[in-house]
């Protein structure tokens, strides 16, 4: 066989490990947040994806109760005062992000009938939504084989496959490359979710848990440990 099939195949076989391993770890470890919940509901998992940028789940969790029970969908944040969403959404800092919601849910509101847009560009294009947060809308909520690369993810891709990790890597095409054909074995939403538990509960950035990691006997990291 050619040298350059025998590694495709390789890699191929340990992405699909990575999944199957992953995916079982998930069905009795995921984590349970509201926005969880109910994944139909675009309104709440984009809320919730602004609210999660750069702030820790158990932070955001107080705050995205209070502000869905006020504010129910789009229409009711564009009718609202946007000192009353910068006073909402001050117990977790990145002020910027009041303004940017509040911007964007009176364009959805305004351009799109308070409906989210299902298109990767028209969701960019949106007032606070970059490709990450308009990436897991399509993943969370229409279960898309579409990339959610965040620093967590980007964490076990790097150590289970021995790729050097830098702070551009979730902007990196090798590290999206790798999470594509990851979730190309199937439910890309399951999987996604059950990575980013894995990253957060057991592969941690300090003080991994490889004593108990069901990836070890595959992973890089543990065997240069």
């Amino acid at each position: 066989m050619n040298p350059s099939i025998l590694e495709e195949n390789l890699y191929l076989e340990s992405t699909k490990r990575v999944w199957n391993c992953i995916l079982k770890w998930g069905e009795n470890n995921l984590r349970s947040y509201p926005w969880r919940d109910d994944f139909h509901n675009s309104y709440k998992i984009l809320i919730a994806e602004i609210m999660l940028h750069r702030t820790r789940a158990d932070q955001v969790e107080p705050v995205y109760k209070i502000f869905i029970k006020k504010y129910p969908d789009f229409k009711s944040i564009a009718n609202s005062d946007q000192e009353d969403i910068i006073k909402d959404l001050y117990p977790l800092g990145l002020n910027w992000r009041s303004s940017q919601l509040y911007k964007m849910a009176k364009e959805i509101q305004e351009k799109y009938d308070g409906i989210i847009p299902k298109d990767l560009d028209k969701l960019i294009e949106l007032p606070g939504v970059g490709p990450y947060i308009a990436s897991a809308i399509l993943c969370f909520v229409h279960d898309e084989n579409i990339a959610v690369l965040d620093t967590n993810i980007v964490r076990v891709i790097g150590r289970v496959f021995g790729m050097k990790i830098r702070d551009s890597s979730r902007k990196s095409k090798k590290f999206k490359s790798v999470m594509t054909e990851l979730i190309s074995h199937g439910e890309p939403r399951k999987f996604t979710l059950s990575l980013i538990d894995f990253a957060a509960l057991i592969c941690k950035s300090s003080g991994p848990r490889c004593d108990i990691c069901s990836l070890k006997s595959i992973c890089n990291h543990y065997e240069i440990k």
